[in-house]
């Protein structure tokens, strides 16, 4: 892939990923292993329990990824890991709710991607649009990284005209024609080459894998960057 340098005047917008793009993934998961266990000292029965559902919550979304159709995506995910654990769907729902979606929000500050701020001023600063794409709601975790005004359109897969968890297209395909882009004019941002690189290859866009391997072996194509800054500063105007 040719330096983005180059190619910066035709680049309009930026998409970022948010799990593991915006925020380093591994820290938090940790902060919250502890904390997981912290909340089930005396009961840890029920603790073994919250983390078997939480293990099938996440892998349902990996079969996910390669289903041809599947509906309501928090629906069918939270129906898998059920049937997977044999736990009542209505207390994986609630499991889910508190340890996936809310307990993590007071961590993010402490494991956002270093000069992420910095770095989307700098891409705003040089005209460039913003918005994101993610595998589940954003918004929450975008208000507590301290980053949610910086972009101009924010969606994920369980919106209704999505739908679908990448590598499928779809979710950048709504994004250009929300943000009523080429994909020539549209960079995508992400951290799994097997999952984001391949999607905005089906959708015909740039790709940047940052802290992704130096040598692929998949036949995508994109671009790596070590880090998030070093990503920005190869689309600053010459």
């Amino acid at each position: 892939m040719p330096d983005l340098r180059v190619t910066h005047p035709v680049v309009k917008a930026v998409i970022f990923d948010v799990d593991g793009t915006l925020y380093r993934q591994r820290p938090l998961r940790r902060a919250m292993a502890v904390r997981l266990v912290a909340g089930h000292l005396l009961h840890p029965i029920r603790g073994m329990r919250t983390a078997r559902i939480l293990a099938a919550y996440r892998q349902a979304q990996e079969d996910m990824r390669a289903d041809a159709a599947v509906g309501d995506l928090t629906e069918v995910q939270l129906l898998a890991a059920s049937a997977r654990t044999g736990v009542d769907l209505a207390e994986v729902a609630r499991c889910v709710a508190r340890w996936m979606d809310v307990a993590p929000l007071a961590l993010l500050p402490r494991c956002a991607e270093h000069d992420l701020v910095e770095s989307l001023d700098l891409l705003r600063s040089w005209g460039l649009r913003l918005a994101v794409l993610s595998d589940y709601p954003a918004d929450a975790k975008l208000a507590a990284l301290g980053i949610a005004d910086h972009f101009d359109l924010v969606l994920c897969a369980q919106d209704a005209d999505i739908g679908r968890f990448k590598p499928h297209p779809r979710g950048l395909e709504v994004a250009l024609q929300r943000l009523e882009l080429d994909a020539a004019e549209v960079l995508y941002v992400g951290n799994r080459s097997e999952v984001d690189a391949v999607s905005a290859a089906a959708a015909n866009i740039r790709c940047v894998i940052v802290g992704g391997p130096r040598v692929r072996t998949d036949g995508t194509d994109y671009h790596t960057t070590r880090t998030l800054r070093e990503m920005t500063m190869m689309l600053e105007p010459t």
